[in-house]
């Protein structure tokens, strides 16, 4: 059982992924009709939403590395998405904007998490440390330690869903209220970012999956 729980969190998070780059390969071929590009699109929605201190850079990390940065209010976008005009650079665009208007408007969920993330922070340092040498050494208090980490990082990607699926519905509203797209690319939109959101439903079933496994084989070592 132990395995097949291995299996699934590796497969959904390998699935995340290709469906993620199959998406974003497709629709960073396919231009807007308007032809705006992710910069002027991010500008144009903060603008429109009396968000004029927030700034919108470039970033050199590489692919699909956009974010938005609360404590220096910066939407941070990859240079793909900065600066070509298609429907993955408008819809990933409007995505990190949609973090923004989140914290402008004090979203519930991003309070939680910001509470949470202290703690997330030291249970993804010394979580698995524990796991290993608890279930090599037989140390039950280590084990347990490093279950009750994965499972407060657990409830970190539990409480990051619902904002990551609010800022792409925030996306979508705003890309149509402010003409950035035709009714006729909201679906192509949308199948963009919900790749993107499967990404994180993909890692809260792995480790759901992890735990669940580790627990399995602590139980059979028990028994041997």
């Amino acid at each position: 059982m132990d395995f097949w729980l291995y299996l699934i969190a590796l497969i959904v998070v390998l699935l995340s992924q290709v469906l993620l780059q199959n998406n974003y390969q497709k629709y960073r071929k396919m231009p807007s009709i308007h032809r705006m590009n992710g910069c002027d699109v991010a500008r144009l929605i903060l603008d429109r939403n009396g968000l004029h201190n927030v700034k919108v850079i470039v970033s050199n990390r590489g692919t699909l590395s956009d974010y938005y940065d609360p404590i220096n209010q910066i939407v941070c976008l990859s240079s793909d998405i900065y600066y070509k005009s298609s429907i993955a650079s408008v819809s990933v665009a409007a995505h990190e904007v949609g973090h923004a208007l989140q914290h402008a408007e004090n979203y519930g969920f991003i309070a939680l998490r910001n509470k949470l993330l202290p703690a997330t922070q030291i249970a993804s340092q010394l979580g698995w440390v524990a796991i290993f040498i608890g279930l090599f050494a037989r140390i039950d208090f280590l084990f347990w330690f490093g279950i009750a980490s994965l499972i407060i990082i657990m409830m970190f990607q539990v409480v990051t869903l619902p904002i990551e699926l609010n800022a792409s519905k925030r996306a979508l509203i705003q890309l149509q209220s402010t003409g950035v797209v035709e009714m006729e690319e909201v679906p192509s939109c949308q199948k963009m970012l919900k790749a993107a959101a499967f990404t994180y439903i993909a890692a809260l079933i792995s480790t759901i999956a992890q735990i669940l496994r580790l627990i399995l084989i602590r139980g059979n070592r028990n028994n041997d």
